[in-house]
């Protein structure tokens, strides 16, 4: 059974479409992938042998290693054009997430969604996103182990830029204002209210970052009013 996280990946996947896991770790997701419909094709890719070969182990044990196949391999270069419909990557950072779509430029040309949860740099991975002709179709925030996250599905598409507000929120999350949402922009005002403090401490030199910092928090503040 999938954690919080996991599983709000797993319900944004198209129903009907082919699907690799990026980062596949133990392979936890690509099995619930292949559970909710035995007919699609499943890949579990990671870039080290070591989950490649837990994945592996993970696939045997719930009786599918014909039917999900694990491959090594740096992102998605370890998938051809076309191969699948839909990419996952959960549990990286947004750039890092941002960087592996754009180094297979052939194989996320061919992809008709991307299912994306951002560790940490979301406000990056959203305007990438809309920076390459994608936009973003849905967002959900859950609750793990006491941590919010991000779930972002996003698919071809060219569309206007969204504001600062929505690239650091999210456009969807900021429409939907969902149960979680005050927790959320809370969070991120915390987080960059300590950078502020620390800038504070850097004086003149920081003056300038200070203040930036001090804008976007004051932007962030209208959320929860």
């Amino acid at each position: 059974m999938l954690d919080a996280r996991l599983q709000a990946v797993a319900d944004f996947v198209p129903h009907d479409c082919s699907v690799a896991d990026i980062g596949t770790d133990h392979a936890y997701l690509a099995i619930e992938l292949y559970r909710a419909n035995e007919n699609r094709k499943v890949i579990a890719a990671d870039l080290n042998a070591g989950p490649c070969e837990a994945a592996r182990r993970t696939i045997r044990e719930a009786g599918f290693e014909d039917n999900i196949e694990v491959r090594q391999g740096d992102g998605l270069s370890p998938l051809t054009p076309s191969e699948v419909e839909t990419v996952c990557i959960a549990g990286m950072g947004g750039k890092l997430e941002a960087d592996i779509l754009e180094a297979s430029p052939n194989v996320f040309a061919k992809l008709k969604c991307v299912v994306l949860q951002p560790q940490n740099g979301q406000e990056y991975l959203r305007q990438w996103l809309y920076e390459h002709d994608w936009h973003i179709e849905d967002e959900q925030l859950v609750k793990a182990e006491g941590r919010l996250y991000q779930i972002i599905k996003a698919a071809p598409g060219t569309a206007p830029m969204p504001l600062e507000a929505e690239l650091i929120l999210g456009p969807v999350l900021l429409k939907k204002q969902p149960e979680l949402f005050r927790e959320y922009v809370q969070s991120n005002i915390d987080v960059l209210s300590k950078i502020a403090v620390e800038l504070q401490r850097g004086g003149a030199n920081t003056l300038d970052k200070l203040q930036e910092y001090q804008r976007r928090i004051k932007l962030l503040e209208e959320y929860l009013s």
